[in-house]
């Protein structure tokens, strides 16, 4: 059963997003779905290194700028991240703000402001689904020494101001 809660991040997302757990979710992935030219949705998916909550109402994204995730944001301007992982459900809705084609760690980057209107948290109801829980979300193989630190950055820059 979904339910809106607000504008703003909530404190359990936005620790999860805000950079100082993302060794803990290095296997996990965030999906991001943009809207294509016909209209329909196309997912994607980001790591815990490549989503950053500059604060409680604005995510900072790093995508492949050569991408159509990327054409999407900039033509578009919508951008939905879905969060998923043991006990936590959360559909975040935003609008681009701002966009740097080139980031400095990760040239095939670009970064991306995006304006969080929404933020929906999703759990199954007790009354009718008794004991069903979410157990895990979509994960990954960890990255390499050297991907890891190049990632590592590319969050760095993200948080900057």
């Amino acid at each position: 059963m979904s339910k809106r809660i607000s504008e703003q991040l909530t404190e359990d997302v936005f620790r999860r997003l805000s950079g100082v757990e993302a060794e803990t979710h290095a296997s996990n992935a965030v999906v991001l779905c943009t809207v294509d030219a016909d209209g329909r949705p196309r997912p994607s998916m980001l790591s815990y290194f490549e989503v950053a909550a500059y604060d409680r109402r604005t995510l900072r994204l790093a995508v492949y700028n050569d991408s159509h995730t990327y054409a999407n944001l900039r033509e578009r301007g919508k951008a939905t991240l879905i969060v998923v992982d043991a006990g936590v459900v959360c559909y975040i809705t935003g609008t681009v703000d701002a966009f740097v084609p080139t980031m400095r760690n990760a040239s095939y980057n670009a970064r991306l402001d995006v304006r969080i209107e929404q933020v929906v948290l999703d759990e199954a109801s007790p009354e009718l689904e008794p004991g069903v829980e979410v157990i895990s979300g979509i994960t990954v193989h960890p990255r390499t020494a050297g991907a890891l630190a190049r990632a590592r950055r590319v969050l760095s820059e993200l948080l900057e101001p």
